[in-house]
């Protein structure tokens, strides 16, 4: 209790500035009152919402038609507007856009119905989803015995395997666009590797990324020139895009 209030004392006193070799120093943390105040940004969900704060003037003040908006594409899922910097040399952060969208499982061996329910519920619909869908509905797990007795012989053929009931071509890799960043903008295309095996419970499928995420960069791009197309023309002067 008495060291308690010993340090209270010490917090509660002025901080006393000393200087040595021509440095300034004081012997209590100081923090700097800013000038200008700034406000936490808002969360929301969509590149829309962030065109729609431009456009609108929302929020608009005085000292704020001097200094032009910044959008920082961070990364595929992450988006941020800022304000130029204050007299505090501060960017002042007005929206920050932000997903976190439900991704395939790549990598992951999955049994034909999650498969087929995954690849319909995460890629974009094309050829190439509907080809790997067809492939995998088609494959049976052969596994079966068969006798053939003459009375005096027998013969017995036991199969186990894999087999298509019928042929599909699938290039491999193959092309694929999952859903992975802003909805606003296309979905870039990754390579991915198909395999397929007998598991313990039967057949199994799974998807291997095969690009070095390199779509990453793709959707930076895309967030990018969707905010180079969607701002009017009047506006594009106000507005700096970093990716």
């Amino acid at each position: 209790m008495l060291k308690a209030a010993i340090d209270r004392i010490l917090n509660l006193a002025e901080p006393n500035l000393v200087n040595i070799g021509g440095e300034t120093y004081a012997d209590k943390d100081l923090h700097r009152i800013p000038f200008e105040l700034t406000a936490r940004p808002l969360q929301v969900h969509t590149l829309t919402a962030i065109l729609d704060y431009i456009t609108s003037g929302c929020d608009e003040q005085e000292d704020d038609i001097d200094r032009k908006f910044v959008i920082h594409v961070e990364n595929q899922k992450t988006v941020r507007l800022y304000h130029e910097l204050n007299s505090d040399k501060v960017r002042e952060c007005l929206l920050e856009a932000h997903i976190e969208p439900s991704c395939f499982p790549f990598g992951r061996w999955l049994n034909v119905e999650d498969f087929i329910i995954q690849m319909q519920s995460h890629f974009v619909d094309s050829w190439a989803v509907d080809s790997l869908i067809q492939l995998v509905s088609n494959i049976v797990d052969e596994n079966s015995v068969t006798t053939t007795d003459d009375g005096k012989t027998q013969q017995v053929t036991a199969r186990s395997g894999i087999a298509l009931v019928k042929k599909e071509d699938v290039p491999n890799p193959i092309d694929l666009a999952p859903y992975r960043t802003f909805n606003e903008i296309e979905q870039p295309e990754s390579s991915f590797v198909f395999r397929i095996r007998k598991g313990d419970k039967g057949i199994e499928a799974a998807l291997f990324t095969a690009d070095g995420n390199a779509w990453i960069n793709d959707a930076i791009i895309g967030i990018r020139d969707w905010f180079a197309q969607e701002i009017p023309v009047e506006l594009r002067d106000e507005v700096i895009i970093l990716a």
